[in-house]
């Protein structure tokens, strides 16, 4: 009973708990994750809705290099990376210009390209808020346009200053192809014709972010300019953005299932309650143990009676001297095979007991090893004089 109270306490609070985080008003993050799961607004869940509808075929998610997916890909298929700034590696740069060449078709969009990539193509971006006189007094809004005869260039798409103020200033490829400007004519996205594909590339991400597909018709922007792709299968990697995402254990897989993940923190939380409740110590009865009996002094008495009892004193006598000589030789490393005046000697002044005593024992010893039997008053004696020697008087 005491445990299902203390369950009932703290499924209370957890009740409690709950009901809160629901009521508590909704709290939008406002970074730029560029996430194909995040609904907030600069998250890009909306586009990850969208894109199978664009290209009539489903979209890979990964978290891998561009050299990392070179395996993997199959000729044809498509390639598309949302990020604030491109960077790339030599290795990924090389992979990505190979692969366009033998027909792939890839669209970067980023604010910013740098290393091999960008040096490679000669691409640089420009940032339109910083240029001018009077770069602080310019237009909250921008607006953007296709340009050419494959889309309308009539039509313009207003977006925030401040998340469209992007464009490209150069690119050193008489390959490229203006797709679309902003209000100053100046180039955010074009196409670049490598070998048997191209590489799109596109300078305001931002567009394919929630806040702006879900905005008035933007969404038609965004879905005409990937429309410049082919249907295919496509390969949307965002690890130039947020790194690699994927979880690194073993659980990777249960971890990135929401049913799963939850089941599996549902079974941690329950084990941890067992655990607090049902693993208190519980001290059971502890048994007196009574400690083993000496019982060697009890069977010496018991063979001393029997020995006694049949009047067998020589053999105790026997027995008793045997033990004495067995002492001597082992306290005081004196040879007793020959008890002579020498042996006296040496065992009274090894020993410090004094002489009358040792004589009177050899003298008792010897007396009853010549006898076949001998009586209780002689095994008495021997016995006295044994512990006198042992004794030192």
């Amino acid at each position: 009973m005491k445990d299902w109270k203390y369950i009932t306490y703290i499924g209370t609070l957890l009740g409690l708990l709950v009901l809160l985080m629901l009521m508590k008003s909704k709290q939008y993050d406002w970074s730029i994750t560029l996430s194909h799961d995040d609904k907030n607004p600069y998250g890009a869940y909306a586009l990850n809705q969208l894109l199978p509808e664009i290209f009539g075929a489903p979209i890979k998610n990964s978290y891998q290099t561009l050299y990392e997916l070179n395996d993997s890909l199959k000729s044809g298929e498509n390639l598309f990376l949302l990020s604030t700034s491109f960077s790339p590696g030599r290795e990924d740069t090389d992979m990505l210009l190979t692969y366009a060449e033998t027909g792939g078709n890839i669209f970067i969009s980023a604010n910013h390209f740098y290393g091999p990539f960008a040096d490679t193509l000669g691409l640089y971006t420009s940032d339109t808020f910083f240029e001018g006189e009077n770069q602080f007094e310019q237009n909250d809004s921008v607006f953007l346009h296709f340009v050419g005869s494959v889309m309308d260039s009539t039509r313009l798409f207003p977006y925030k200053q401040a998340n469209i103020n992007n464009y490209i200033s150069d690119v050193d490829s008489i390959a490229a192809t203006t797709l679309a400007k902003n209000d100053y004519h100046q180039p955010i996205a074009i196409r670049i014709k490598k070998g048997q594909g191209s590489i799109l590339v596109n300078c305001t991400p931002l567009v394919f972010t929630n806040i702006h597909l879900l905005n008035s018709r933007n969404h038609e922007f965004a879905s005409a300019l990937l429309s410049y792709l082919p249907k295919k299968k496509t390969i949307w990697t965002e690890f130039y953005h947020l790194g690699r995402m994927e979880a690194a254990t073993p659980l990777r897989f249960i971890l990135t299932n929401e049913p799963l993940r939850w089941a599996y923190y549902l079974t941690l939380i329950s084990l941890l309650l067992f655990m607090l409740f049902e693993a208190k110590r519980k001290q059971r009865i502890i048994p007196i143990i009574k400690p083993l009996q000496n019982t060697t002094l009890e069977f010496i008495a018991t063979i001393g009676n029997l020995y006694y009892q049949r009047s067998d004193h020589k053999n105790i006598a026997d027995k008793k001297i045997q033990f004495f000589f067995e002492h001597v030789r082992s306290n005081y490393l004196v040879n007793t095979q020959h008890r002579d005046e020498g042996f006296i000697l040496i065992l009274t002044r090894k020993s410090g007991v004094p002489e009358n005593t040792v004589r009177a024992l050899l003298s008792i010893i010897n007396s009853i090893s010549n006898k076949e039997k001998i009586s209780a008053e002689e095994l008495l004696a021997l016995n006295q004089t044994i512990e006198k020697f042992y004794q030192k008087k």
